[in-house]
């Protein structure tokens, strides 16, 4: 025994010396073999080497003490606060292993405010901000009235990194004193804990040149649309604040936007608020903005309007973090932008030119005709977004134009050519294609042949038949993909033959073209296809056994699932298989989903062709794969692709089993998609399931904007929520109602304000002043004067003004 003693002193007597030594590295080796180490004096030790000189070795000093037991470590690390707190590296570090671990020392530092060194309290209201426990709040609210400044300081910090809604009056106090040390952590505090209800009582900081710029980001967090007007009269001083402003207002229009108002709302303000002066201002920050302020810079112009506004943001569509919005603002504009969009066609900047193209053709303003048809020359890159605006615009003189691409070298000019052409309906479309499809290039008839196939005019059927005999292996497939649409007696004959006589590219076209022809004429020229020696063929044809749901083309389809040697045809042959469905089908899927060896492309599509077929016998194999059980490779995917499918099946048990997953699976993914599967459900016990999980942090977020999406037939099963037990869970349902923006859902949200709760009824008058609905506002004036609620007294109050 005094053997193990003295040994254990030298170790001690060992480690001391190495962390009293010159060397750094020396004394890091002997503070990572202190980490290790359980014998007694070693906390002391570590502790001690919160304050080298080294980072390296505070740092791991810190990683140490936060593995050790917290009922050891406590009086140790409260002793060097209480002792060596004027040591930054030693206080920085106590504080660092108190944020890593669960010691409770609350209470003692509780204590240390009452201190009657200055130092000690300052320490203690920083320690008890990092400890995310509420117990000290009330004391640390006493502290704002302590005689040191620092002590208040650091208890405003505090009270913010708590989020104390019961310091708010105390906290606004301090704000409204002015105090110029003191006043900009009680907005930081403030806007923490996020009581939007004061904001009004900020409005007076606008005034002040000095406090301004804090206001107005508090504000931008805190505020709702009564500070919006005396944040846009702000950008009309001289030297304002113009970016911090813009995004401010950029937050509110998201807020806006995210809590179901109308997006029209801050733009009405804007037009109605800034002057000359205030846009000039706003243009004149556009040079020095960086990203996320030129964004909200944008927002806030595009809202205005202005020669000099209209031009400040088109030369804008360069910077590519702003483009498609400068886009939509100068869309806006209408024909009062065209010429200056025109002016951007001469520049040699290819991504402000297909910007400008696009814009000229959602305004449809003809007078950008002769500059859209000179860029029909030039590169596909702008011939392409061209082409589309010219068919947006309308104009029949752009169809020689676009007459001429027809032969164009590249496929995609002349795709956007004919669908440009397609769109314009011009009057001499049948004549011309007489001509084209008989054109020399084969190009020009390719292109002729998929204009003609598509309107299947009557002048061009005769020719359209010729071309399923051209010279030209290209133009034969487009007649024979379109001749379908003709419904001619001659289309079957033609689609026989070339499928006994043709290329492989060609027999192709035509197993496409079975999809479109008379269901009870096709099945036997199908089989035919499934035995082709093409991959593509057998693929086509396989897509069309299942397009026209043949029963009797199971058997074979099953041969091909297992015997096929090309991958994309058994999946294909799988894919049919769900869309015929029934017992056989289910059958044949069900063991594929347990097979050992399965590709992994084939088992998706399996999966997805399980939940189509919407059998009885499909859902046990889609429960297995889904839960993660009895399958070769618990894989993610795998799983996700069974929920997707189940959600498409529906049936007995899914939504509880969804409810399930969505609830307790460690999988973020897998929670994301079996919420996603419950809203395609979109069944009232889907929705009864989706509001419950309201109930869990981990699903919260995710149900409010799945219940949000659903459609507004769904608004009645959604505001059963406002009948649930839990409170959490009629809290969300105020949301989900507010997002939805319809009536049905606002009349909903006035029974909120009778609720027995207080958040409830907070949460519905914030959504029902927001949404600016006119029968609640009789209710919210009653609860201005009569609410229980401190709180809700206070929102109604702001809102009936």
């Amino acid at each position: 025994m005094n053997n193990d003693v003295t040994g254990q002193q030298e170790t001690q007597q060992n480690w001391n010396q190495q962390l009293a030594s010159s060397d750094e590295i020396t004394r890091l080796r002997a503070v990572e073999a202190l980490g290790t180490s359980r014998i007694p004096e070693t906390e002391s030790m570590l502790i001690a080497a919160l304050g080298d000189e080294s980072w390296r070795v505070r740092r791991a000093a810190v990683n140490s003490l936060a593995q050790r037991e917290g009922a050891i470590l406590a009086p140790l690390l409260l002793q060097n606060l209480r002792e060596k707190h004027y040591n930054p590296s030693v206080l920085n570090g106590v504080l660092q292993v108190l944020v890593q671990t669960n010691i409770n020392i609350v209470p003692e530092l509780i204590d240390c405010l009452s201190s009657a060194d200055v130092d000690l309290r300052i320490y203690a209201a920083q320690a008890l901000g990092e400890q995310h426990d509420k117990t000290p709040i009330p004391s640390l609210i006493a502290a704002l009235e302590d005689p040191d400044v620092n002590v208040r300081y650091y208890a405003i910090e505090a009270l913010g990194h708590l989020r104390a809604s019961e310091a708010v009056e105390m906290l606004l106090a301090i704000v409204e004193l002015g105090d110029f040390f003191l006043v900009f952590p009680a907005l930081d505090a403030l806007t923490r804990i996020g009581d939007r209800t004061i904001a009004p009582r900020l409005l007076p900081l606008l005034e002040n040149d000095c406090l301004c710029s804090a206001a107005v980001e508090a504000l931008g967090q805190l505020g709702n649309e009564s500070v919006i007007s005396p944040l846009l009269q702000v950008l009309n001083r001289p030297n304002a604040p113009v970016t911090n402003i813009a995004q401010a207002i950029a937050n509110l229009y998201e807020h806006y936007k995210t809590g179901s108002h109308q997006e029209t709302y801050i733009a009405d303000i804007a037009y109605g608020t800034i002057t000359a002066t205030g846009a000039e201002n706003m243009i004149n920050a556009l040079q020095d903005a960086n990203t996320d302020e030129l964004r909200a810079l944008v927002m806030l112009l595009s809202q205005l309007e202005g020669d000099n506004i209209e031009r400040a943001l088109t030369r804008l569509l360069g910077q590519t973090s702003v483009r498609s919005s400068v886009v939509e603002a100068l869309v806006r504009y209408g024909k009062r932008a065209t010429q200056l969009l025109i002016e951007q066609l001469q520049l040699n900047d290819i991504e402000i030119c297909q910007a400008a193209v696009v814009a000229l053709g959602r305004i449809g303003d003809a007078r950008a005709l002769p500059s859209l048809m000179n860029l029909l020359a030039t590169e596909p890159q702008l011939i392409i977004p061209t082409t589309v605006a010219l068919a947006q615009i309308g104009d029949a003189r752009a169809f020689d134009g676009l007459l001429n691409l027809m032969g164009h070298p590249h496929a995609a000019v002349r795709q956007a050519a004919i669908a440009a052409l397609n769109s314009l309906g011009h009057p001499d479309l049948p004549t011309r294609m007489v001509d084209l499809l008989q054109d020399a290039n084969p190009l020009i008839r390719e292109s002729a042949v998929q204009i003609a196939g598509y309107f299947a005019f009557a002048e061009t059927e005769a020719l359209l038949l010729e071309r399923c005999y051209d010279d030209d292996e290209n133009v034969r497939r487009a007649a024979i993909e379109l001749i379908p649409y003709l419904e001619k007696d001659f289309v079957m004959p033609t689609l026989v033959a070339v499928l006994e006589n043709e290329t492989p590219k060609v027999r192709v076209s035509a197993a496409r073209a079975l999809k479109y022809v008379d269901s009870h004429l096709a099945f036997p020229y199908l089989l035919k296809t499934l035995q082709d020696t093409d991959i593509w063929v057998r693929y086509y044809g396989a897509q069309a056994m299942g397009w026209h749901g043949y029963p009797e083309a199971v058997e074979i389809l099953e041969k091909l699932v297992h015997t096929d040697p090309a991958l994309r045809v058994r999946i294909a042959a799988v894919e049919a298989l769900g869309q015929i469905g029934g017992t056989k089908a289910v059958t044949i899927l069900a063991p594929l989903v347990e097979a050992p060896d399965i590709n992994e492309d084939l088992l998706r599509a399996t999966l997805a062709a399980l939940g189509k077929t919407g059998h009885p016998n499909s859902l046990p194999p889609l429960l297995l794969v889904a839960h993660g059980v009895n399958t070769p490779v618990v894989d993610l995917v795998r799983r996700i692709d069974a929920i997707h499918a189940l959600g498409k099946r529906g049936g007995d048990g899914v939504v509880d089993m969804l409810h399930h997953l969505a609830a307790s699976d460690p999988e973020i993914a897998v929670v994301q998609v079996a919420i996603d599967a419950l809203a395609e459900l979109c069944t009232p016990e889907a929705i009864a399931s989706l509001l419950e999980l309201t109930l869990k942090p981990t699903c919260q977020r995710a149900c409010i904007i799945a219940l949000a999406s659903l459609p507004q037939e769904q608004i009645e099963a959604i505001g059963l929520g406002l009948k649930h037990l839990y409170p959490e869970v009629r809290q969300a349902t105020v949301e989900v109602l507010t997002r939805m923006k319809h009536p049905n859902a606002s009349e909903l949200l006035i029974k909120g304000l009778e609720d027995v709760n207080a958040s409830v009824r907070l949460v519905a008058v914030t959504a029902l002043k927001h949404l600016g609905n006119r029968w609640a506002e009789k209710k919210i004036a009653a609860l201005a004067r009569t609410d229980p609620d401190p709180m809700v007294r206070r929102a109604a109050e702001i809102s009936d003004q």
